[in-house]
């Protein structure tokens, strides 16, 4: 009988992850192509096959809604004549899979859609591809995978075009405007609310699907907004003094008028739409869910009674392994490659617990792939618990890094936009530029990017190595405790632009002298640090282009600190630092 190795790929990437105007469509996305590639690997099993990625511990874990959470690429070792039945049972698995979530979701809007349209999109959704090649000599198993995701890429760049069925004069998907809006165009008053349509808001099959879709055990996600992450900090700063009960008490009320709760267990404490607690948002959330201008007046008078505002920025943390492909290349057998895919698996699984302890919530944690939304003041500490954890599971396999990009946006930010956002620091975090510094390596990076609604942003960069997330913590403690101004940053710029050119001899002495003496002049008058302040100088400022970089640094530790006072807490605790 001749052995064969096979490789899937499912799809569409984009559609199901990427495109999002709400978290709940980016979840529930990556929710869906988890469990397509699921019943994928499930179905190659079910024909015999061992599957080498994901490598599941029991049959439980293929189960539909299981915890495992199973990558777009299916790895497996066949031991028949036939490879191509194996392949035909999990495209077939596949299409079964994402019917059942469309058809959740039909049945929930079967009065607002168009089913012609709606049935010409459903059966055209799902990318499947296959390759497989003879793998008669486990010795060889490094050159024949090799091969064969070579065979694979190249399946991939010859995809399958149907014909189209576009319709004239229907709007595209606000999502992506791939495809028709499957949504009749008429008056929207009576729509159901779990739609949550912005005004003039179009849906095609994958963006319905993903609004209204449950999870295969049938629960609704009601994944928290980014307006409810932003608040997270001010909410738990009220919760520890005992302030939230009337204003707890004021949303329970709206509930039964259409206000949502989210079932993510650290938000229980008040487990309400974010947007209730940003005043100026009211209007949208009256509009949305056909509130009468007094149904929201006791919400306001609680808020009045509160004396602070929360901070409207969240961190979006995006993540991922460092020399993959060069680890994986260098598995002498199925075996060991295996071992490496539990690795990968028991890290994702623990990151989800990770993220949530830092009360952050998790969109997907595949393999050495991370995305999460976290409260400002936790971001730091969450990446390096999500770096040390990846050392530590991977650590027989000694090149493997971890990179994380954090960046800090407006919750007001178009999702797409806070996402980009995010890859772009995952991409810094691991390419430095010549502005980190001189000694920056390549990958095991943190960076951080701040955005603010206007003007340029904020980016740095440094590797693990050098400890940046406990540096930026003492920054953002020292501003928190008034021993920095949060404005001296900006003149330290301007004293920057002095000394640019001057001779590397004469520079040191005289920057630093310039430096302390700003920093005295600017103190306010909180906690003296200033023999602390002073070794930070003489430590890390040399030169015009360092002195810049440490104004960076206290800009990006000034918007930490804002959301740090909110919660009331300290963030750097002793289990997560490197």
């Amino acid at each position: 009988m001749t052995a064969y190795l096979l490789a899937i790929a499912v799809g569409p990437v984009q559609e199901f992850i990427a495109a999002a105007r709400r978290t709940r469509d980016l979840w529930f996305g990556s929710y869906v192509l988890s469990e397509i590639s699921k019943a994928v690997a499930k179905a190659v099993k079910d024909q015999g096959a061992e599957l080498i990625f994901p490598a599941p511990h029991t049959d439980a874990d293929l189960a539909p809604g299981s915890s495992l959470n199973v990558a777009n690429i299916i790895l497996a070792e066949l031991q028949t004549q036939a490879p191509q039945a194996v392949v035909d049972a999990a495209r077939q698995a596949s299409q079964q899979c994402w019917l059942r979530f469309t058809e959740q979701a039909r049945r929930e809007a079967a009065a607002v859609i168009d089913q012609n349209i709606w049935n010409d999109q459903v059966d055209d959704v799902i990318e499947f591809y296959a390759a497989w090649v003879p793998h008669a000599d486990p010795q060889r198993y490094q050159h024949d995978r090799a091969r064969l995701m070579r065979l694979l890429d190249g399946r991939k760049t010859c995809r399958n075009f149907l014909p189209t069925k576009g319709r004239a004069g229907v709007p595209k998907s606000s999502l992506d405007g791939q495809r028709e809006s499957v949504l009749k165009q008429e008056d929207r008053s009576a729509w159901p609310t779990a739609l949550r349509l912005s005004s003039g808001e179009q849906l095609d099959v994958v963006g319905l699907t993903k609004r209204l879709g449950t999870m295969e055990a049938g629960n609704d996600p009601r994944y928290p907004s980014v307006s409810r992450v932003a608040a997270e900090a001010w909410l738990q700063g009220l919760h520890r003094q005992g302030k939230l009960e009337p204003l707890k008490a004021a949303c329970e009320r709206l509930v039964k008028k259409g206000l949502r709760k989210v079932r993510e267990a650290s938000y229980q404490y008040f487990p309400y739409e974010g947007t209730i607690v940003y005043q100026h948002r009211h209007p949208d959330l009256r509009e949305e869910l056909g509130l009468a201008p007094s149904d929201l007046n006791e919400v306001v008078s609680a808020l009045k009674k509160i004396d602070t505002e929360p901070d409207p920025y969240l961190a979006v943390l995006v993540a991922d392994g460092d020399h993959m492909g060069k680890a994986i290349a260098q598995l002498g057998s199925a075996d060991a490659h295996q071992a490496f895919s539990r690795a990968l698996a028991m890290f994702a699984g623990e990151a989800k617990a990770i993220v949530e302890r830092h009360r952050g919530v998790l969109v997907y944690a595949g393999g050495d792939d991370v995305l999460a939304f976290l409260p400002v003041d936790q971001s730091l500490d969450c990446a390096r618990a999500l770096h040390n954890t990846f050392s530590e599971r991977l650590t027989n396999y000694g090149m493997l890094t971890f990179s994380v990009g954090i960046a800090i946006g407006h919750f007001l930010e178009t999702l797409e936009d806070l996402l980009d956002y995010g890859r772009a620091a995952e991409q810094h975090a691991k390419n430095p530029q010549p502005a980190d510094g001189p000694h920056q390596r390549s990958r095991n990076g943190l960076a951080m990017h701040v955005w603010k609604r206007s003007g340029s942003p904020i980016m740095i960069r440094a590797n693990w190595s050098d400890n940046p997330d406990a540096h930026l913590q003492d920054l953002a403690r020292w501003i928190s405790v008034q021993a920095i101004s949060g404005r001296v940053a900006y003149d330290l710029r301007c004293i920057a632009s002095v000394y640019d050119g001057w001779p590397e001899e004469h520079v040191r002495e005289a920057i630093q002298r310039d430096t302390i003496a700003i920093m005295k002049r600017k103190r306010p008058r909180g906690d003296s640090r200033m023999d602390e302040i002073e070794q930070l100088v003489h430590d890390r400022v040399h030169d015009a282009s360092s002195l810049r970089r440490i104004s960076d640094e206290l800009l990006v530790a000034s918007r930490i600190a804002a959301v740090m006072r909110q919660s009331g807490g300290e963030h750097r605790s002793e289990e997560v630092a490197g």
